[in-house]
């Protein structure tokens, strides 16, 4: 576990340190390493979601990323300015007045960070589920190196961490003890999520769809997410559940090939059937055509995918690496340990369920989502840590300090 040792004393005068002294001529600027969908993941959705319901809110977001974006001409709201990667970071910075930074290990935290502390500019910095332990421990001593030389200076020293779910407020405090932490998880918009296609439209492409108890797997192809897991308990339950077809929706990004090499083995590739990356019309083709939905990840921030999921009803099938503690509280899914016992007996009690039983795990999802979950709901939060940030005064109420 990674552990700090700055001074109380010091860092009790963070926030206040970093406080602007004149005032700045570009409102907020959320930085992240980009936008293109296929490469940058759930990163993508959650950053355009919290800057879209912002927008609404206030006219002065600017989105900067070093690398090219790549997006679909309506994903970006009305009211928002994308710029990169020609713009220089630290010019950036310097006129800003919040900067929310979007995760570890890369170029834009390292650069956003120091040119924030050199301008006195108040910064977030959201890690994303990087912090995880599981995380961490991937390329492990590589990280430990550059949290040591590079990036533990950059969470101490920020304004304000933003933790995604109350799991990581934790890992944020191993790494930055004293450094304040918000809470204010993704949200969703329900509209894209409802009158979805008829799961006729895709079985008009997909055949082997029909008849079947369709399991949908969205999300990127990554070793965290869990493919490994889900494919010995796919092993365990074939037989005694011919039904059972899963739907694989996301870009690879290298789990793919070791997932397949594993279902080939098992004799299980006419069970499996890929789309690839969808977006849009697409992706609302596959929600439409799901029974169920699964992620069996080993680690994540706060999943985007499980909050679509449970906005289009869908019965889940998650892990405790995915941090949504609240979901389990509401009845709202099934949540295993991200083992191979967990997921295989998770996903033999997913199909044991009567349909009744699996229609109340999605209409208490959905509620959940209703009730909480909300970009609306998060982007009001947000709006109050930037206040803070700028002004000063007492920290709201999602401000653990």
């Amino acid at each position: 576990m990674l552990k700090q040792t700055f001074p109380v004393s010091i860092a009790g005068n963070l926030a206040r340190r970093a406080r602007p002294q004149v005032a700045r001529r570009r409102g907020l600027v959320h930085i992240c390493n980009g936008l293109d969908p296929r490469r940058d993941g759930g990163m993508v959705p959650s950053v355009l979601g919290m800057t879209g319901a912002l927008s609404r809110i206030r006219q002065d977001i600017t989105i900067v990323t070093p690398t090219p974006s790549r997006l679909e001409p309506d994903r970006l709201s009305p009211g928002l300015r994308l710029e990169g990667p020609e713009t220089r970071i630290e010019d950036a910075v310097a006129s800003a007045e919040v900067v929310h930074l979007h995760g570890l290990w890369q170029a834009q935290t390292r650069r956003g960070a120091r040119a924030a502390r050199a301008h006195r500019v108040p910064y977030m910095v959201a890690v994303h589920g990087m912090a995880d332990p599981w995380a961490l421990s991937q390329k492990g001593w590589k990280k430990r190196v550059y949290m040591t030389l590079v990036e533990g200076a950059n969470v101490r020293r920020a304004s304000c961490l933003h933790a995604l779910s109350r799991p990581e407020i934790e890992h944020l405090r191993a790494i930055a003890p004293w450094t304040p932490i918000g809470f204010v998880p993704n949200g969703v918009d329900l509209d894209p999520f409802e009158d979805l296609p008829a799961r006729s439209e895709l079985e008009a492409e997909h055949p082997e769809l029909r008849g079947k108890f369709v399991l949908l797997f969205f999300a990127r192809l990554h070793a965290k997410k869990g493919l490994d897991l889900l494919a010995e308990a796919l092993r365990a339950v074939a037989t005694e559940r011919p039904e059972l077809h899963l739907l694989v929706a996301g870009n690879d990004d290298g789990a793919w090939a070791p997932f397949l090499a594993r279902v080939d083995e098992c004799r299980l590739r006419d069970r499996i059937t890929y789309l690839g990356h969808v977006s849009g019309e697409q992706a609302r083709r596959a929600w439409g055509a799901a029974d169920a939905f699964v992620l069996p990840s080993h680690s994540e921030g706060f999943s985007m995918a499980v909050l679509e999921a449970l906005a289009c009803r869908l019965p889940c099938l998650i892990t405790t690496a995915c941090y949504f503690p609240e979901l389990a509280a509401a009845d709202g899914a099934i949540v295993v340990d991200p083992t191979i016992d967990g997921v295989t007996l998770g996903l033999r009690e997913l199909l044991e369920r009567g349909a009744d039983e699996r229609a109340t795990l999605g209409r208490n999802g959905r509620l959940l989502v209703e009730r909480e979950y909300s970009w609306d709901q998060q982007a009001r939060r947000l709006a109050s840590i930037y206040e803070w940030l700028a002004g000063g005064g007492a920290p709201p109420d999602c401000v653990q300090r």
